[in-house]
């Protein structure tokens, strides 16, 4: 089984990253390193981090330099973050890894993207009544395509990766958005429909596939008008396809479909670029209920085709609760992508050691095929315990 850690490259000074990265590799016993590429929030509070502590930087901008050719041509390229100074964080970090012995692996965010949307209101999604979520990519949006596809092409060209990891791939919603503030409880149906993507793109697509799409788009602006007044049937009821699936006398399953279509198109592209034209692996974000991914348009059969592991969130699951759910996403994948989980050591997300021990545990019996431990640099000292712990059991 393999053990991954996840962790920002700002969670390492350069003149310490080698010793850093031999530990990790000899005494803890990891097999590898991920290295998050874009900056998850406007702040971060790392308090075991080699530098800095507190780092304030634009969420969304990227820690490497991106390479420029890899982008003409194109309206868009990734914004390096001001934190990099005139270094290139990435470059450093993952050729200190691999000289480590540790295998290595990039997390790209593809959808989810506050600061190029606000710079390119154009690329995002376009909801039903018109406004756009400027915190998200539409990935039906060809400029957005290409940007992504070139993007990792860039990051397995010049950086010695392993493994990219794939993650907000597909349609997300509004409360992605980490500071919403809002006096409304937004159901995750509602929360469906207010993010559901009307742009002049998903809708060229739709119109093209025979779809009535200003339809299905006058039915959601509807629905959303009424729920701002007072709550509705159908935002208190559950996102559930064969309920969703049927509505506005079954336009709404094309929609679906189509959305579905347009995701796995993109994840094909991505794969071929990564995995086709520079035999690396790919990863790909999933779900501890896989039959809950149609809502990002993600479809599990193309997904289990595609991707060479499958990575669900299991942070804050009950370690009793976990079996039932790695079963369930085996099931779904067979033997044609493996199953890899991701555990936070921490008491945000467990009440204690002996609680996350048990996740571990949990995985182990159920033959996950590798683990990825998140939160490095935020966590405790006394934390790290937890993970030489995991990394022992798992390994033993």
């Amino acid at each position: 089984m393999q053990v991954i850690l996840r962790a920002f490259v700002w969670d390492f000074s350069p003149e310490m990253m080698p010793s850093t990265f031999r530990r990790f590799r000899e005494e803890w016993g990891l097999d590898g390193i991920s290295f998050v590429v874009s900056n998850p929030s406007k702040l971060l509070f790392l308090p075991n981090a080699e530098g800095e502590k507190l780092r304030y930087a634009d969420e969304g901008a990227v820690c490497f330099r991106p390479e420029r050719s890899w982008y003409a041509g194109l309206s868009v390229m990734p914004v390096a973050s001001e934190l990099c100074g005139r270094h290139n964080p990435l470059k450093e970090a993952t050729k200190h890894a691999k000289a480590a012995g540790l295998r290595v692996s990039a997390v790209v965010s593809c959808c989810y993207n506050p600061l190029l949307g606000k710079l390119h209101p154009e690329l995002t999604v376009q909801n039903a009544l018109g406004q756009r979520l400027l915190h998200l990519l539409c990935p039906a949006n060809p400029v957005v395509r290409e940007f992504l596809v070139r993007m990792v092409g860039d990051l397995v060209t010049n950086y010695p990766l392993d493994a990219v990891e794939l993650e907000d791939l597909g349609y997300l919603t509004l409360t992605k958005a980490r500071d919403l503030v809002t006096d409304l409880t937004i159901t995750p149906a509602a929360d469906h429909l207010l993010s559901r993507c009307f742009c002049e793109h998903c809708c060229q697509v739709a119109s093209e596939q025979g779809i009535e799409i200003e339809r299905v788009r006058f039915f959601v602006q509807t629905e959303l008008e009424q729920f701002f007044i007072a709550p509705t049937e159908l935002t208190q009821l559950p996102l559930e396809w064969d309920l969703w699936e049927g509505l506005i006398e079954g336009e709404a399953r094309k929609v679906i479909h189509m959305r579905m279509d347009i995701v796995s198109s993109l994840l094909a592209l991505l794969v071929e670029e990564i995995a086709h034209k520079h035999d690396k692996r790919v990863h790909v974000e999933g779900h501890l209920l896989p039959a809950s991914l149609w809502k990002y348009g993600i479809d599990r059969q193309k997904l289990r085709e595609l991707a060479h592991a499958v990575e669900v969130d299991a942070k804050e699951v009950a370690p009793d609760r976990l079996p039932p759910y790695l079963l369930l996403n085996r099931q779904v994948l067979g033997d044609q992508a493996e199953l890899w989980v991701r555990l936070h050591p921490s008491e945000r997300f467990v009440p204690n050691r002996q609680a996350f021990l048990s996740q571990v545990r949990a995985c182990k019996e159920q033959k996950v095929d590798g683990v990825v431990i998140v939160g490095y640099g935020s966590l405790r000292r006394q934390n790290w315990d937890w993970i030489k712990e995991a990394v022992a059991l798992l390994k033993s």
